[in-house]
């Protein structure tokens, strides 16, 4: 089987194991991120507060010789919100934001594997 006829949920389980997180502290991780960027305590993350985790990204990639527009900078949150808002209320509930995670991990474990 191919890893792209794998079902999402084993990607993940493996992508898990490259990083060397179990599910429950990568749960637990998301879950103490989601709260920090929760500052209003609201139960999600509107655009106001998802600006700065978007900023230090966009920083990072920039530190890393990526360069960006304008109007790539202003756009990037609304962006980031429509890839990943998947009720489209404008929010991220802790579910929403969780898979976006989920996202990363994957990304990041196969860049890994590639490396090895």
């Amino acid at each position: 089987m191919s890893d792209s006829d794998k079902p999402a949920g084993q990607k993940f389980n493996q992508a898990l194991k490259i990083i060397n997180i179990s599910e429950e502290d990568f749960m637990k991780e998301v879950k103490a991120a989601f709260a920090a960027a929760d500052t209003d305590n609201s139960g999600a993350i509107d655009k106001k507060e998802l600006t700065p985790i978007v900023t230090r990204v966009m920083t990072a990639m920039h530190d890393m010789g990526e360069k960006f527009s304008e109007t790539e900078r202003t756009d990037a949150v609304d962006e980031v919100m429509k890839l990943i808002d998947a009720n489209h209320d404008g929010t991220l509930d802790v579910k929403e934001f969780a898979d976006a995670m989920k996202l990363a991990v994957l990304a990041i474990a196969s860049a890994m594997a590639k490396a090895i």
